[in-house]
């Protein structure tokens, strides 16, 4: 199969991310998607910071070859752990995936944050905490590590009798915050569950890609330039930025088919190709 260059590129650790590739989709139903999760290495959520910065950079070498415009961090751990190093590191604009804490403090009162083990422990995640309790002070904003819960959303999604809330913590919270991609897929079982409404940063996401990418057209000069010398931050072991092409490539779609313009990547492409089609294509 021959891949065109020049699309967006989508990471994940696992099926996480096809959540949003689906809102990502919606806005921008012409653009080339290239959808890569590390499957085999999932979940993130309790592995050690240079473990994940080192799957992820592997990843982002991907996209390089493939000249992507853009690129979604569509997991909320690689983006706590991993993306202001990346931006460093690469020309090309990376989106990261942030749990919506801001638009649940909002509205008052206890608003429970699940996420994994590595955003929890994340400065970039308490930071966030921090400035939302400081911004609506009628708001306690409550993080809760939930450890085996995104494995085991990779694992179990599709047995229809797998009973979710007995790894939610219990509470009576006013809003709920989802902190993993992959707990979007069980956002009505926590909706049920809880009472409350639920928050998650899919279209959030997807507004801010949409925007990424006029800005990137209309400022193409910029997106030409490539091998410009950065600050050796890492100990010597990047000493430029890489990326970025903005010239969008002619692409040959498929007739007829959901799959148009997107491309799964990696040894798991396929896998994740499949659970794409179980979850997000019209029956």
């Amino acid at each position: 199969m021959s891949i065109p260059k020049g699309g967006v590129g989508f990471f994940d650790s696992g099926i996480g991310g096809l959540t949003v590739l689906s809102a990502c989709r919606k806005v921008l139903p012409k653009e080339v998607f290239y959808y890569l999760g590390d499957n085999g290495h999932a979940p993130y959520g309790n592995l050690k910071e240079e473990e994940i910065m080192r799957y992820v950079r592997k990843a982002m070498e991907k996209f390089v070859r493939l000249q992507a415009r853009a690129v979604v961090i569509a997991c909320n751990t690689a983006t706590a752990v991993c993306i202001e190093k990346l931006r460093q590191e690469y020309l090309f604009p990376i989106i990261g995936a942030e749990p919506a804490v801001f638009a649940a403090a909002k509205k008052g009162g206890e608003i429970l944050v699940l996420t994994t083990r590595a955003t929890y422990n994340s400065p970039r995640f308490q930071a966030l905490c921090v400035r939302a309790g400081e911004s609506f002070p009628n708001s306690l904003v409550k993080p809760i590590p939930c450890d085996v819960l995104a494995g085991t959303i990779e694992k179990c999604l599709l047995e229809k009798d797998f009973d979710f809330t007995l790894l939610l913590p219990k509470g009576k919270p006013n809003g709920v915050v989802l902190g993993c991609t992959h707990y979007v897929y069980i956002e009505e079982v926590v909706k049920r569950y809880y009472g409350c409404e639920v928050y998650h940063g899919n279209e959030g996401i997807a507004n801010r890609l949409r925007a990424v990418l006029k800005k990137g057209v209309e400022g193409a000069d910029f997106y030409k330039k490539q091998g410009e010398t950065t600050t050796d931050i890492h100990g010597g072991n990047f000493s430029k930025k890489k990326g970025l092409f903005w010239k969008k490539k002619a692409v040959k779609k498929e007739k007829n088919s959901f799959f148009e313009n997107i491309y799964f990547l990696g040894k798991y492409g396929k896998i994740n190709k499949k659970r794409h089609k179980q979850m997000f294509v019209p029956k």
